[in-house]
This record gives C-alpha cells, structure tokens and sequence, in this order.
C-alpha cells in the first residue's frame, strides 16, 4: 500500500513538473526528495542484502546432501600371457563399473561459531535497518533545512524590496523639495547613495536567494535551471523543549549512536566467532551407495550391491603461526574502541542538544523582542518623514530611521527562521523525525 502511494506521488509530481506547476509545500519537497534519493535506494538494497544474509546464516546449521553418480569401463587390449611355460595369446577384455550414492554431512560443533553467525547476520541487518531510518531522517533534516533557508532568503528579499522601494519614494520628494527650496543639494545626493545602498543590499539578497533556492533543489533531486518555488501555509513557532527531556530522548533514539550501539553489538560476535577457533571442529558424515558391474543389478536389486559409511572427525590446529591468536586480540581491541567512541558521541549529543535549545530559546526571546522593534522602528519612521517635510528633521534622521526599520525586519525574519532550523537539528538529534503521509 505504501509503495502504491510512493508511486502515485511521484506520478502527480511529474505531471506537476511537466505542466509547470511549480509551488512546492515542505511535504512535496521532502517526498520528491525521498522517492528518488540515491543514498536512501543503495541503503535499501544493502538491507535487503543483509535479510538475504540471515537466511544463508541458517545454511550453517543444516546438513549438506550430495548425490554422486559415476560410470566407469575400462578395456584391456589384446596380448598374450605366460602361463606354465607357454605363451598363451590373449583378446581384449573390457569391463564396466557403476556406482551411485548420497551422502550427508553435518557439523556437530565448532567452538559456537554457527550461533554467533547466524546473531551476526541478524545484528548486520539490524544495522542496515538502522541505516535505512538513519538515510532516512538525513534527507528530511536536510530537505526541510534548505526549505526554511530559502523562506528566511525569500522574506529577506520582500524586506530589501520594500526598502529600496522607499529609498526610491524618499529620494523622489527630496528632489521635489529641493525644487521648491526647501532642502539642499546635499540632500538629494545622499538621498541618491540611500537608494544605491538600498538597490546594493537587494542585488545581494537576490544572490543569496538564487544560492538557497539551488540548494533546495540539488536537496530535492532537481536540476538547477528548474523553475522552482515554495510557499508555507503558515509560520508556526517552535515549541519550548526541556532540556532533560530532549537529552533522554537524544540517548535513546539519536540515529548515530543507534547504529554504533549495534556495531558494537557485532563487533563482540565477530569475537566471539574468532574465539570459536580456539576449539576443536567436530563433523559428522554418511554416506549410502551402490555399485556393481551391471547397471540392472546395480540398481534394482536393492538388497545386494549397496554400501554405508558413519564418520566421525576431530579437528584442531595445533599451530597455525599464532595466527589465531593474533586474529582474537584484534577482534577484541576492535571491540572495546566502540566504548570509547559511544561515550564521545554521547558528550557530542548532549553538548549539541544543549547548543540548540538555547539558541532555539533565544531565538524566541529576540522574535518577541524585535516584534516590538518593529512597530517602535516604523513609528519612528513615520515621524522622522514627517518631521522632515515640515523642517523640523534632517535628511540624516530619516535614513538613520529607515536603516534601523530595515534591520528590525531583517532580524524578525532571521530569528524566525533560525529557531525553526535549530528545531528540525535538534529533531534529527533526537531520531523523532517521521516522513509525512
């Protein structure tokens, strides 16, 4: 069912993308980028690969049955023989031989090496699975970070937009009025280096968006001349985490120290198994024929002509080079570098989780903060232009009160933004990403 809908999905955003429709919501992006991400397909091949894997572990502990099969004539040329003094001449003679069996063969024990190999293969898959959700959440975070990105890029623009729009209306009545006498030369020539400014900062914002849109795109699996766009139906502010809560569940479900947990896990069974070489290998075998110089009888006369054979063998290398001993300690020290490494990685997630939490909750503050800034700033705007028609202002007040207006909105968009890229890391942090329905 599920893969029904991946394929009817990706059948709409073809039809999407053919016929131009090209507004993208978050979801669309993060299922176009799934149903067609290389890294995600090799890691589900490599899982399958790994269930496969399970099911040849379990050879290990079935007999083996072969059937064998073989037909001989031999043919002795004409001669002559000696007997009792004469030569006694002699024609060719041929003779045939058959000879048909089963045979069985089965290790009895071999150190525990069948058991640690077949809780390796199913540990290897568990660690593909593992990779797979990891892929997984990967791509999201990656997807929905480059989205944000490009909405932060986006009303960056609409504000450079807005200001340069302004710049253009100040620098209109400053020329009005300098006709009229009112202001100076000066006046207009630093009117005109505000809307060159004004028309500076909007190029620039114009590059960064082309830069994050492209972004997106090579995100998506989408070429960069595509034409491209994304809307949000609605800004929603990250939630307030706890921080021990969020370090819990980082612990527990962080995707990375997931799969070196399970490393781990596999790495002691490849010692284990390298240990099994330090006891003797015991296998039994048994064998049935039949064989005879005529095919009928060989074959059909089932209480003559047959043979059985039981084996038992006993092996254990004496001396192999210290090779065995060396090749334990090796699995050994391999074994114990995961503490090491899943202790560093929990002190990276803890600092990380904290990282972003605070600067998700700093991020809030200064979005309420610069709410009001807002407001103060397009006030003060308002009064600065009009004291500055009535005289009562200079020009230099007016873009003092333009810049910092500018910057108000600049920094509401980018404390906006930057909280919900936080929120998506620290998601990924804590393995709770789920792709959309």
């Amino acid at each position: 069912m599920v893969g029904m809908k991946r394929v009817i999905f990706i059948l709409l955003i073809g039809q999407m993308l053919m016929y131009g429709a090209d507004s993208l919501s978050l979801k669309d992006c993060i299922k176009l980028a799934i149903s067609q991400n290389q890294d995600l397909k090799i890691s589900d091949k490599q899982l399958q690969m790994a269930e496969e894997g399970i099911r040849s572990s379990y050879s290990t502990v079935l007999p083996s049955v072969s059937f064998d099969y073989s037909a001989t004539r031999s043919t002795v040329g004409a001669g002559e023989r000696f007997y009792q003094g004469v030569y006694i001449p002699t024609n060719d003679t041929s003779s045939n031989y058959f000879s048909t069996g089963l045979s069985l063969n089965q290790n009895l024990y071999n150190g525990g090496k069948r058991r640690n190999q077949i809780k390796l293969a199913k540990g290897e898959a568990e660690s593909s699975r593992l990779n797979l959700n990891r892929t997984q959440q990967a791509i999201i975070a990656n997807v929905t970070e480059k989205f944000y990105t490009v909405l932060k890029a986006k009303e960056l623009l609409k504000v450079y937009e807005m200001t340069l729009k302004n710049s253009q209306e100040q620098l209109k009545k400053t020329e009005e009025m300098y006709k009229i006498g009112q202001v100076a030369k000066k006046d207009i020539l630093k009117a005109q280096v505000s809307e060159g400014e004004s028309r500076l900062n909007l190029i620039k914002q114009q590059s960064s968006m082309k830069n994050a849109l492209n972004d997106l795109k090579m995100a998506i699996g989408l070429a960069s001349d595509y034409a491209l766009d994304i809307y949000e139906d609605s800004y929603l502010k990250p939630e307030i985490i706890d921080q021990a809560v969020a370090e819990q569940k980082a612990l527990e479900n962080n995707p990375e120290l997931k799969s070196l947990q399970i490393q781990k896990s596999n790495s002691y069974l490849n010692y284990k198994i390298a240990q099994g070489d330090l006891w003797p290998s015991v296998n039994g075998s048994f064998s049935y024929g039949r064989d005879g110089s005529e095919i009928e009888r060989t074959y059909s006369e089932f209480d003559k002509w047959w043979r059985t054979s039981l084996n038992l063998n006993i092996s254990y290398p004496l001396f192999t080079g210290f090779n065995r001993k060396a090749n334990i300690q090796q699995k050994k020290i391999n074994y114990n570098l995961y503490d090491d490494q899943i202790e560093k990685k929990k002190l990276e997630i803890i600092s990380e989780v904290e990282r972003l939490i605070l600067t998700i909750n700093t991020n809030l503050e200064m979005i309420a903060i610069n709410e009001i800034n807002i407001l103060s700033a397009q006030e003060d705007l308002r009064l600065a232009q009009e004291m500055y028609r009535l005289n009562s202002a200079t020009l230099l007040d007016v873009l003092d009160a333009q810049v910092a207006f500018t910057k108000a909105q600049g920094n509401l968009v980018t404390t906006k933004y930057d909280a919900k890229i936080a929120e998506i890391q620290l998601a990924y942090l804590m393995g709770i990403l789920q792709q959309p329905e």
